[in-house]
């Protein structure tokens, strides 16, 4: 993914260094023929006729074959027609002939070498100048960095990642230009915008819309445009979508309700209809360039690129969270270990809630803008790691998506063969720069008498950490719902809605490696009332023991505020065995067990005469005893109404 504009790039610095290019060729030559030639062709090369120029340098060569001056500008003459390979033949050329301004040369053959990604040969000729007597301190500056650079980019070119992309083909890509943005959180389908050449009579010259892709059998089908909202948009694009499906995200330019000239606008579903897209507000959007929105898997966090005052460089990576009634909160910086002072663009937050893409040209990488990876651990951003070459290269890369197993990413690139313009294509990650896999939970919440749907709270939370992973709401019309599981941890779920018990489940995903299939279970939840029941799935103890672990107090903590926020509630505590021993030992162990929860929730402050406990032992079980996983559904705690005022 070179560009040739690069190496004209480095044409432009090597010219501001030395202040001017007619200053190397400044050796006069022995023979007054070939001075005149190199004179004339000078000419030609300020007017850019470079043909002429060519003729009259080789012309300048055959006089005195000794002439470096005309050898150097025979390789910056290639160097204009993108003839880099050319270039570096005349100036080893020039070599031969002018050992007085040989650190001039190496720069040139550095440099050019440089932005052909020959970057170990580079440093040869860059390590040269830096011995060189009399250089300057600036340049010697430039030259120790433009080293340090150059070892970094030969390393990762001799440690090169997997990267073999593959176009989705005509179904999804067109002879426009199609940008990735977003993936659906179950899998099936891609959301991007495509670039669209206008050929009406409006004064814009091209038309974005937002497409859906989806995704069937191992197939992309046919991309479908997305009907309102947020339909088509003007001057709009960097669609995301929450991964329950019930928040889109989207930036628009010059709007009459924008403050600033790109803002970011939100639409929600409730049910099967979207409301009227809304621009954040003046806390969010600002006076500046706000775009390429993020959403967390849960909906809460939004990141987004900006070049408002107060970050570190021509644009950051911020965030924005949303409060309990809905508003979104005053963004805040992701600090200088995610932004630097050049530009940090394009954020995707990955499934896992933890796992940070985004397109950086200020961290060190392959040139121009790369793509890198950042966990965030106990409160803190790791430092980015670069997805690695050839994924990066001296070309521009600028978004990349990651599918919810981490397997596979998605990118837009004009530098591949594809069907025209930007196409989007599939590669699969190395290892290393893969995030958590994640699979989901995905049902409806309903009433379990009635079968009404239930706008419930989802709380997924890390149980040997005790900390909230994710927090969402099912749809508030018809109860349906959507929660990311991430892999590499122990989970406690709890679904509650205010008047009903909550419910209570477990996850034990920690040994997961690979992707997993989807948990698609409807949760019906039953009103407090006399003699309904709840099982805690999350209290746990060690065999033959009473003892209460620590990973239980999480689901503890929630009968507790359970118990707070319905205070005229009273409560039984049952404890129940398999059949596995002694009936009479059984029977004694659950009574314990069910003691030593009242006891912890007794030492929180609940009033003992809103609860009793009762032993069980084997005689009640729910499931069948045959089975590991029967007996496991046998052992458990029960929770029982006996009244509420």
């Amino acid at each position: 993914m070179k560009n040739i504009s690069v190496i004209r790039l480095f044409i432009l610095v090597t010219l501001l260094l030395l202040n001017s290019i007619f200053r190397i060729y400044s050796q006069p030559a022995e023979s007054s023929r070939a001075l005149k030639y190199f004179d004339k062709a000078r000419e030609y090369y300020e007017k850019g006729e470079w043909e002429y120029c060519s003729r009259e340098l080789d012309k300048a060569i055959e006089a005195d074959s000794t002439f470096a001056d005309a050898y150097i500008m025979k390789g910056d003459l290639f160097l204009e027609k993108g003839q880099p390979e050319l270039a570096i033949g005349q100036y080893s050329n020039s070599l031969r002939f002018n050992p007085k301004r040989q650190e001039i040369v190496w720069n040139l053959l550095a440099n050019t070498l440089f932005s052909m990604e020959r970057y170990a040969e580079a440093e040869v000729y860059y390590e040269k100048i830096l011995e060189s007597p009399g250089i300057s301190v600036d340049w010697m500056k430039s030259i120790e960095n433009k080293i340090i650079t150059s070892k970094i980019r030969a390393d990762m070119q001799e440690n090169p990642v997997s990267f073999d992309p593959v176009n989705l083909g005509a179904e999804v890509n067109t002879s426009a230009d199609e940008y990735i943005n977003a993936m659906s959180a179950d899998g099936s389908g891609i959301y991007f915008t495509r670039r669209i050449k206008n050929s009406g009579d409006q004064p814009r010259d091209f038309i974005e819309d937002f497409y859906f892709a989806p995704f069937v059998a191992d197939t992309f089908q046919h991309a479908m445009l997305l009907k309102d909202p947020p339909g088509r948009q003007n001057d709009a694009g960097a669609i995301c979508i929450s991964a329950d499906g019930r928040l889109i995200f989207f930036t628009a330019c010059h709007r009459t309700d924008s403050y600033g000239s790109c803002d970011v606008y939100y639409s929600e579903k409730v049910g099967e209809t979207w409301s009227v897209a809304k621009n954040l507000g003046p806390l969010v959007n600002a006076e500046s360039w706000d775009t390429q929105p993020s959403i967390s898997p849960d909906g809460k966090t939004l990141y987004f690129t900006s070049n408002r005052p107060g970050g570190f460089g021509g644009s950051d990576i911020w965030k924005t969270e949303r409060g309990v009634g809905g508003e979104w909160g005053k963004p805040v910086n992701l600090g200088p270990q995610v932004n630097t002072t050049g530009s940090e663009m394009a954020p995707f937050i990955h499934f896992d809630n933890q796992t940070l893409y985004f397109s950086s040209d200020g961290h060190q990488g392959m040139g121009g803008a790369d793509l890198f990876k950042t966990e965030f651990h106990d409160d803190i951003w790791t430092t980015p790691v670069n997805l690695g070459y050839p994924i990066n290269s001296s070309s521009d890369e600028l978004i990349i998506i990651v599918n919810p197993e981490g397997i596979n990413g998605f990118i837009s690139s004009n530098d591949l063969n594809g069907e025209g313009g930007y196409d989007i294509y599939k590669f699969e990650l190395d290892q290393a720069i893969r995030p958590v896999p994640v699979s989901y939970l995905k049902g409806k919440v309903f009433d379990a008498a009635d079968k009404k749907p239930l706008h419930a709270g989802f709380e997924l939370i890390d149980i040997e950490k005790d900390s909230l992973i994710i927090s969402a709401m099912s749809d508030l019309l018809n109860g349906q719902f959507l929660v990311c599981v991430p892999s590499n941890r122990n989970y406690a779920l709890n679904v509650s809605c205010p008047g009903y018990l909550f419910y209570s489940d477990h996850f034990p995903l920690s040994e997961i490696k690979s992707s997993m299939d989807p948990v698609i279970k409807d949760i019906p939840l039953e009103k407090i009332s006399e003699g309904n029941k709840m099982i805690l799935k999350n209290i746990f103890f060690n065999t033959d023991e009473y003892q209460l672990k620590a990973e239980s107090y999480p689901e503890l903590d929630k009968l507790y505020n359970f118990l707070e926020e319905n205070p005229s509630v009273k409560i039984e505590v049952g404890g129940h065995t398999d059949d596995q021993g002694e009936e009479a030992y059984n029977q004694e162990l659950s009574l314990k067990r069910a003691r030593a929860v009242t006891a912890y929730l007794a030492g929180r402050g609940i009033a003992q005469e809103r609860m009793t406990f009762k032993g069980y032992g084997e005689n009640d079980p729910v499931d069948s005893n045959e089975t590991n996983e029967g007996r496991a559904n046998n052992r458990r705690t029960e929770i029982t109404v006996l009244g509420s005022d």
